[in-house]
């Protein structure tokens, strides 16, 4: 998947600066035996985790989704996406040391002169220009950027947590969301319920079809009588016309005498 992923994507990046200048001791650490070791590496687990967040993707269902579809995605787990539960309970198990992973990286980032990392916005040309200018940031400066680091972090990983809870509550927690009935990978299943689906809309639109015939044929026959009464009603009116009388004083009768 190397060869469909550009070279100067976020994604090989973030995979790149997760395995040369991180330090996961806090997490590969709690594996403490044989039957607790991860059944990811934790390295590829951070670089997909903090590459979802980066591009906005803070559901893992949508995350592991990624993994099957998206290259950049199935470049950080070769080929081998790990699945929607794993990605929840990983972040959920490691969340302090991930917090302070991501703040490092984002402030490794920013002070390198990026301006931003995926969709993170960061100020690394502000940044770089003040260290040009006084040599080194305040450190008042410093503390109150490191808290709104700290605070984006936060923010990711709240996102992160409220978008599995809320699909677990849709879902299920143990349904990814998008799973196809058992009977759309069985043929002659298949083909019967599109058949009966088939039937059901045919039998809809004649229904549909009776019903138009039936309101127009309503309408036809309540103009009926309104006409028959507009005929009855100038008949009527046309007999009740007086016939015009002549004037005894017209002035035609007194021009004749």
């Amino acid at each position: 998947m190397q060869d469909f992923v550009p070279k100067g994507h976020v994604s090989r990046f973030i995979v790149e600066l997760v395995r040369e200048s991180l330090d996961l001791k806090e997490i590969t650490g709690s594996y403490v035996s044989g039957l607790g070791q991860p059944p990811f590496d934790p390295r590829m687990m951070v670089a997909l985790l903090l590459h979802g967040y980066a591009s906005r993707l803070y559901s893992s269902r949508r995350i592991a989704k990624a993994c099957r579809e998206r290259n950049d995605f199935v470049m950080i787990v070769a080929l081998d996406p790990p699945d929607f539960r794993t990605i929840s309970d990983f972040r959920k198990r490691h969340l302090k040391a991930l917090g302070a992973l991501f703040l490092q990286v984002l402030q490794l980032c920013e002070t390198a002169g990026l301006v931003k990392l995926g969709h993170v916005a960061l100020d690394g040309t502000k940044i770089k220009a003040n260290a040009s200018k006084h040599k080194a940031m305040s450190y008042e400066r410093m503390k109150k950027r490191e808290a709104e680091l700290k605070a984006e972090v936060a923010r990711m990983l709240a996102a992160a947590e409220a978008a599995d809870a809320e699909e677990d509550e849709t879902f299920g927690k143990d349904k990814r969301g998008d799973e196809m009935p058992d009977w759309a990978g069985d043929k002659q299943k298949r083909l019967a319920k599109i058949q009966q689906a088939m039937a059901a809309l045919e039998a809809d639109a004649r229904q549909a079809a009776e019903e138009e015939r039936r309101i127009e044929a309503g309408k036809e026959s309540s103009a009926k009588p309104k006409a028959a009464r507009s005929r009855a009603n100038r008949r009527r009116r046309h007999r009740r016309s007086p016939i015009p009388r002549r004037n005894a004083t017209s002035p035609i009768r007194k021009a004749a005498s």
